[in-house]
């Protein structure tokens, strides 16, 4: 495992893999190439998976070198540039590419049409569920008849906070018993706390690591994200049992069927969003229903399981390939 000196992810992998320290400098930097180069002959690797643009710019360069195949993985729907930069790093240099849904793969293909369509495989990100099975539900001091609309994620324009925050704002006094739940943090938070202003019951939780705890405790979960690699939130949302009302934008179909899995609502519309609230917010048996439909799709499609074994079969492809 390459990585950056001191990191979080060293010190979770320190009993894991190897791993080999890189540094923060330019592109192509000499030094930089030398040490990854050495370290690939040192392991005697046989493929190399880049899961960031850092990766992309020091190792699969020095793995290309060595004759070494890469692959690349792309976690955001989000366009390369499309310039001799990008068709240098990303056209000529892997042998494949990998991205966690159909929306992303779309996207790159429609911004480097000079990308072979044969070599884009899709693994959807993967859910290790027994840490949703052993949970215990977050105890958020609430009124026991509460019911709980919550947000969990970067406090951001582009995850549909600010959305979300207009429509609570306009429905407050439709839900006398509904409390609104936003955890996570991020640059656009002072700007959603001003227009929530005073509304009535907004609890703000900051950064929460008790994931699959949180979620248990909402009975919808709100994911109005404007785009998504793959709308992880919202799999392991259905994966504890809450109702979902998300976008539909991006990846997030590819998660929720409407009315089938979860609710969809148009992108960037308040009252749209505020209004499927509403409905499922007074439908308990519908939120039954859609919960237990979506938990039973990502046991049988986003397992963490079916991630490995894809990757697997995607590394075993890039060495034939070479």
């Amino acid at each position: 495992m390459f990585g950056y000196p001191g990191s979080p992810l060293e010190a979770r992998l320190k009993k894991v893999a190897p791993f080999e320290g890189i540094g923060r400098g330019i592109d192509l930097s000499p030094l930089a190439l030398t040490r990854a180069a050495r370290a690939l002959r040192r392991h005697r690797t046989q493929v190399v998976l880049a899961m960031t643009k850092k990766d992309v710019r020091h190792t699969v360069p020095a793995a290309w070198a060595l004759g070494i195949p890469s692959l690349v993985r792309y976690p955001n729907d989000r366009p390369l540039g499309g310039g001799v930069y990008d068709w240098l790093f990303f056209g000529k240099l892997p042998v494949a590419h990998i991205t966690n849904s159909h929306a992303t793969r779309h996207t790159l293909l429609t911004s480097a049409p000079w990308l072979a369509r044969s070599s884009i495989k899709v693994i959807y990100n993967g859910i290790d569920s027994r840490s949703f099975e052993f949970a215990h539900r977050a105890d958020l001091g609430l009124p026991a008849d509460a019911l709980v609309v919550g947000f969990l994620g970067r406090l951001e324009r582009r995850k549909g906070l600010l959305d979300l925050a207009a429509a609570w704002r306009s429905i407050a006094s439709d839900l006398p018993k509904a409390h609104l739940v936003i955890a996570g943090r991020g640059p656009d938070e002072a700007e959603a706390r001003g227009i929530l202003g005073d509304t009535p019951r907004v609890h703000w939780l900051g950064f929460r690591d008790d994931v699959p705890a949180l979620l248990k405790a909402f009975d919808i979960t709100v994911v109005p994200s404007h785009w998504e690699g793959f709308g992880l939130v919202a799999a392991e949302a259905l994966l504890s049992g809450s109702a979902v009302i998300a976008a539909n934008a991006s990846s997030l179909p590819e998660i929720i069927s409407d009315g089938v899995h979860g609710k969809l609502v148009p992108p960037r519309d308040p009252v749209t969003l505020g209004a499927a609230i509403v409905r499922l917010a007074g439908d308990p048996a519908e939120r039954s229903r859609l919960a237990a439909a979506g938990r039973a799709r990502v046991l049988a499609e986003f397992s963490a399981t079916a991630m490995v074994d894809g990757f697997e079969e995607a590394l075993h492809e890039a060495i034939e390939r070479s």
